[in-house]
């Protein structure tokens, strides 16, 4: 069953002559991890704004967990999700860490003995509970971002929304972000959206939808976009490691697989290859 359904969305900023977002449908499986992915400005967060009700589309329909976003509904549809911004300070409103786990539950009024308990076991998932009592102001951005997170965890959303959540990160605090994400994904079956233009963070999802200025593209796994190649950087994507790799070994003449690997796909196949004899 789909979870969140949308169908030939529109919307214009007052301030331009073109569509942020024109005419994009896409379906989401209960469940599934996609990513949406496209350059700077292809309308990835507008569409993430849209899915949340932050702002209202011009036309069309969104259809979250069985229930269509309206003016009616947003703060029901709103309870259903969580949602982590590119930039953590900008969702940090309690003096410390532990406050501001509990801020979402004391919106939905949870007594104050069960927030207690939620907060240290979202911490505790997190690997944060040794900081509840610093200043959010104080960590760094993998920590304030795992921050973030426990937030959603303790309000036990059925989907989740990273917004270029891992964008300000330094490589090792994105992959361990993404490792935390991947994991309570299964514990809690989250569904999870991503909105990204990094190829790392794309490869984690089942599926990949690509924007480009405002327009669906294309839906299809990683490893068939990934295999695009060339294709990638015209759309203002980078393009994963292996692939530049096997792009370098056919200048050389080399014979590479024509299937997608990942890196570790990759290194198995470079030692199985007949370059090592």
């Amino acid at each position: 069953m789909a979870i969140i359904q949308v169908e030939h969305l529109n919307y214009q900023y007052s301030n331009t002559d073109t569509k942020a977002i024109d005419d994009v449908s896409f379906e989401i499986q209960a469940g599934d991890w996609v990513a949406i992915v496209g350059h700077n400005g292809s309308g990835k967060s507008t569409l993430a704004k849209l899915l949340i009700g932050l702002m209202a589309a011009d036309s069309g329909k969104i259809t979250i967990d069985g229930q269509v976003l309206s003016p009616d509904t947003v703060w029901q549809i709103r309870e259903k999700v969580g949602m982590v911004f590119q930039n953590p300070d900008n969702q940090f409103v309690g003096a410390t860490v532990a406050d501001d786990v509990a801020f979402g539950m004391e919106n939905r009024s949870i007594d104050r003995d069960t927030m207690v308990t939620k907060v240290d076991e979202a911490l505790k998932q997190v690997d944060m509970l040794a900081y509840k009592n610093r200043e959010p102001a104080n960590l760094s951005g993998g920590q304030k971002q795992r921050v973030a997170l426990a937030g959603i965890i303790a309000i036990a959303p059925k989907i989740l929304i990273l917004d270029e959540a891992t964008s300000m990160l330094d490589p090792r605090g994105r992959q361990e972000i993404l490792a935390v994400i991947q994991q309570l994904k299964a514990q809690l079956n989250l569904t999870v959206l991503s909105i990204t233009h990094d190829i790392d963070e794309a490869a984690n999802a089942d599926r990949l939808v690509v924007i480009d200025d405002g327009h669906f593209v294309e839906e299809a796994t990683p490893e068939e976009l990934f295999s695009h190649g060339k294709q990638l950087v015209e759309m203002g994507l980078d393009v994963p490691l292996p692939e530049k790799v096997k792009d370098a070994l056919q200048e050389r003449h080399v014979a590479v697989p024509q299937t997608y690997l990942d890196e570790r796909g990759l290194v198995d196949w470079l030692r199985r290859s007949s370059l090592n004899k």
